[in-house]
This record gives structure tokens, C-alpha cells and sequence, in this order.
């Protein structure tokens, strides 16, 4: 019986926290079909815009209408969209005040299309919605952390293996019919799409 209270002192007195960690939700949409249906239509009606402002970031992406035309002319996408970002700020920062898109678009992504790792200004979240998506043959999402700060690394050394505290790059198994959502800042973007037509929506939240 004292072997096992030692023990069980010695587990209490040592712990590794992990402090401030980033919060990235998926959710998935129960009724992605009807949605998605309803954006393919959608897309039929509309112009491909020749800029966007995010050429210096992006490569083989085109966008499909105007910035938030989506939103406003499918409700259930804005209905869909909502419930996602209020799930996430619940089990994220949980800021008090209400939350609302300022930004939003839908894009087609080309063989060979890439996103270079970027973040966003002057919002709170920022989400993915996939539309039109095969992990087997578009590129996912992939985070990376904030490497430029003179803080860190302090020394960059090689790992035996990797944890939750050396990580400079990760990613997670995504589907279509997820939404992620993640912090603004958080460096996100996806390496060369093996494949043509990766489909998402893509929007920014702001306090309202």
C-alpha cells in the first residue's frame, strides 16, 4: 500500500500544462446534400470573377459571384453557417457578444491549385465549408504555428518524435460536409490540389 501512495504522490507533484492552446472545431452538417445541391445551382447562375484581392496568395482558385452572395441568397447556408459558429465559440473563447459573417465566398479549387500559409485581420474565426471534397484526392487544410516571433524557437533542435508542444505543422482527417472553424490568426492554408473541382465556402467572423 505504500508503493502505490508514493507513486501516486510522485504522478501528483510532476505535470506538463499545456497553456494556450488553439481551438479548431468540426462540425459537421447533418444536411449537406440538400445544401450542397442548392450551391451547385447557385453556382450555375453565376459570373467567375477575375480578381479577388487574394491572387498574391493563391494560385489555379476561382471564385464563383460576389463576396457574400452566397450567404445572403441561401438561407440554409446562412442558417447552417451560424449554427456552426455559434457551436464553436461555445467551446472556444465563448465571447459574450453575437457573431456575424463580414466576409464570405465560394471558391473552386484546379488541379495543381495551391493556398499559401496566410492568416486574417481584423475578424475573430475564420471557417472552411466542403462543399465538393474527397480527402483521398484534394488537398485538406493544414495549420502551422507562428514561427516569426523572436520569442520562438528559442532553439530549434530535432525531435525523437512529436507532441502536442513540438509541432510546427498539423492536420486532421477532414470530410465533405465539414465545416472548420478556427482562430483568424491561426496560419492555415493547403499544399498543390492533386485533383480539379475542390469546392468550399469560405468565410470571416466578426463581433456583430
Amino acid at each position: 500500500m505504500s508503493i502505490l501512495s508514493d507513486n501516486l504522490e510522485s504522478k501528483i507533484q510532476h505535470q506538463t500544462f499545456g497553456f494556450f492552446p488553439a481551438p479548431v472545431t468540426q462540425y459537421k452538417v447533418d444536411n449537406h446534400e440538400e445544401i450542397k445541391t442548392l450551391i451547385l445551382k447557385w453556382m450555375e447562375q453565376q459570373d467567375i470573377k477575375d480578381k479577388t484581392g487574394r491572387e498574391t496568395i493563391c494560385h489555379n482558385v476561382a471564385q464563383f459571384g460576389e463576396n457574400n452572395a452566397a450567404l445572403n441568397d441561401i438561407p440554409e447556408l446562412n442558417k447552417v453557417i451560424t449554427e456552426a459558429v455559434d457551436y464553436h465559440n461555445k467551446n472556444a473563447f465563448h465571447y459574450e457578444t453575437d457573431l456575424a459573417v463580414n466576409d464570405s465566398f465560394i471558391e473552386i479549387a484546379a488541379q495543381g491549385a495551391i493556398y499559401a500559409p496566410h492568416e486574417h485581420s481584423n475578424c475573430l474565426y475564420s471557417l472552411t465549408y466542403f462543399i465538393n471534397f474527397d480527402n483521398a484526392v484534394h488537398s485538406s487544410v493544414k495549420f502551422r504555428k507562428l514561427t516569426n516571433s523572436p520569442h520562438f524557437p528559442i532553439l530549434q533542435l530535432p525531435v525523437k518524435e512529436y507532441t502536442a508542444f513540438n509541432l510546427t505543422e498539423a492536420t486532421f482527417t477532414q470530410e465533405e460536409g465539414d465545416i472548420i472553424i478556427y482562430p483568424a490568426n491561426l496560419t492555415h492554408g493547403y499544399d498543390s490540389n492533386p485533383n480539379p473541382e475542390r469546392i468550399t465556402f469560405t468565410a470571416n467572423i466578426v463581433p456583430q
